[in-house]
């Protein structure tokens, strides 16, 4: 792949995990509200809190990911983005397989959310020293 093609994914990815981060942390909605809604099916305590412990680690990857980006090392970016891909995978399963599975689909926009989840996971997977 070539060097721009890595920095443009970088960038986006980073962005996104960040945005949704902030979504998150801010009103409790994003991708991460999505998931633990689809998982626990209401909001609560609980919830709100697990929303924000995800929305953190996606600041946090995001944040990684743009520092990798400037050949920043710092010693604990490899086990961030290798715990992030772990949930963005469970994240995968959870919103864009069993909740379908449960409420039916709409094919189309069904594509579109599962080719965004794809192309955020193949790119931490990229960028992670402990998957390559």
């Amino acid at each position: 792949m070539s060097r721009l093609g890595n920095i443009l994914l970088n960038i986006a990815v980073a962005l996104y995990l960040f945005a949704n981060g902030i979504l998150g942390l801010t009103n409790k909605s994003g991708e991460f509200g999505t998931m633990v809604r689809t998982i626990f099916n209401s909001s609560g305590n609980f919830s709100d809190i697990l929303i924000i412990v995800l929305s953190v680690i996606a600041i946090g990857a995001g944040i990684f990911l743009l520092l990798e980006l400037f050949n920043i090392s710092v010693k604990i970016t490899d086990l961030i983005i290798f715990i992030f891909v772990i949930v963005w995978a469970v994240f995968i399963v959870i919103v864009d397989i069993i909740n379908p599975l449960k409420s039916g689909i709409d094919f189309l926009p069904y594509l579109v959310q599962l080719a965004s989840h794809l192309l955020v996971l193949g790119t931490l997977i990229t960028f992670s020293k402990k998957l390559a």
